[in-house]
């Protein structure tokens, strides 16, 4: 008696008919056509063919915060794939010695293993260069520096 009761599907004990289904208008099955809150535009559609270039000739340039020598790698791996970084060095700066450790192990690969360069942007950020990027000396007084008003007046 016990399985019967726990295979009982129905309400109705008596004539095994399952319960009755009662239609509300509020639970009709109307599609709803819902509209975007904004409107959107197909670009597919307007630029079948986009303008995009076929080979990547560029840099890629990263920025990042070196907070210890466990972040070392990842700026290695991103020289290694002949990308440009940005370093900001300056949590570093109160650790002497994980401070030098840092530099002579990014100088050691980036410079002597792989032939890129280091330079000093600021006290306290580095600019990785891959093999093939150069940094310059002398844009002191190039119309984007900051001082080149300040110089003219």
């Amino acid at each position: 008696m016990a399985d019967e009761e726990e295979k009982q599907m129905s309400l109705d004990a008596f004539t095994q008919q399952p319960p009755r289904r009662i239609n509300l208008p509020s639970k009709s099955e109307i599609p709803i056509e819902k509209k975007p809150r904004a409107s959107y535009r197909d670009l597919a559609k307007i630029y079948p063919h986009p303008p995009l270039p076929t080979k990547h000739d560029g840099s890629v340039i990263h920025r990042s915060v070196l907070h210890d020598l466990t972040g070392i790698n990842q700026l290695l791996d991103w020289v290694s794939d002949n990308e440009i970084v940005i370093v900001e060095m300056g949590r570093l700066m109160a650790r002497e010695v994980e401070l030098q450790s840092a530099l002579q192990e990014l100088a050691d690969f980036i410079e002597g293993d792989m032939g890129g360069q280091m330079v000093k942007i600021t006290d306290t950020r580095l600019l990785l260069l891959p093999p093939g990027s150069r940094g310059i000396r002398g844009v002191e007084m190039e119309a984007f520096a900051s001082d080149f008003e300040d110089d003219m007046t």
